[in-house]
C-alpha cells in the first residue's frame, strides 16, 4: 500500500501489477495541480488514478482514461478505497474522449525507449518512444479539442526530453505555459507545466 497527503488528506493506494506506480513524477503532479469544486477534470493516463481521485475528493467531476484495462481496475479499486466516485474510460489518449474539461491533468511517457525491447501494458506508462516525445507531442496536438474556454493543463515534462520543443508547441498551438513546480533528481529535472489560454 502506498500513502500521499495533500491538504490534510491522506489518500491510500494499492499498485497492481502491470500499472505504473506512482513515482516522483506522479507526486510532482499531485502535490500541486489546481482544482476548485464542481469543475470538470479528466486525468489522463489515471494508471493507479491517483490524480483523479485527488480531485474527486476535492470536489471536482472526474473522467480517467488509460489505454491499460489493468489500470483502470487499478483505479476503480483505489477509487473505492478512498471513497470517491470518477467515470472510468479505456482511451488511448483522446481516442473514447468526449467533451470539453476544465482541467486536464498528465503524467506522460517520457523516457527513451529502444524500438527493439519488448512492449507490455507497463513500459507503454512510462515508454515515450525513440526520443520521448511521440505521447506528448500527439497530446499537444489534441488536447485543444477538449479544453473548456478558460481551462488549464497540468503537464509533466522531463528534461530528458527537449522542455524547449514543448514550450515552443505550445505556443504554435496559442496557448501560454509557466512552470508551476519542480523537481532535481540524480539524472534529470522534473517540470510541472501549467498551461492555458
Amino acid at each position: 500500500m502506498q500513502y500521499f497527503k495533500r491538504n490534510g488528506v491522506t489518500y491510500r493506494f494499492k499498485v497492481f501489477p502491470e500499472v505504473y506506480p506512482p513515482s516522483d513524477d506522479s507526486f510532482l503532479l499531485a502535490e500541486n495541480f489546481e482544482v476548485k469544486r464542481n469543475m470538470s477534470v479528466l486525468d489522463m493516463g489515471t494508471g493507479c488514478g491517483i490524480q483523479g481521485i485527488v480531485a474527486s475528493n476535492e470536489g471536482a467531476a472526474v473522467t480517467a482514461c488509460d489505454l491499460n484495462k489493468k489500470a483502470l481496475y487499478c483505479a476503480k479499486y483505489n477509487a473505492e478505497l478512498n471513497g470517491v466516485e470518477i467515470k472510468l474510460v479505456l482511451s488511448d489518449l483522446f481516442s473514447s474522449i468526449e467533451g470539453l474539461f476544465d482541467v486536464i491533468l498528465f503524467n506522460p511517457p517520457y523516457l527513451i525507449s529502444d524500438s527493439q525491447e519488448p512492449t507490455d501494458l507497463l513500459k507503454k506508462a512510462w515508454d515515450g518512444g525513440a526520443g520521448g516525445r511521440e505521447v506528448i507531442d500527439r497530446f499537444l496536438f489534441e488536447v485543444e479539442d477538449y479544453l473548456s474556454k478558460n481551462g488549464r493543463i497540468f503537464l509533466v515534462q522531463s528534461s530528458l526530453n527537449d522542455l524547449a520543443r514543448t514550450l515552443s508547441l505550445i505556443k504554435e498551438k496559442g496557448f501560454n505555459a509557466t512552470v508551476k513546480a519542480e523537481k532535481k533528481l540524480f539524472f534529470e529535472r522534473l517540470y510541472l507545466l501549467d498551461i492555458f489560454k
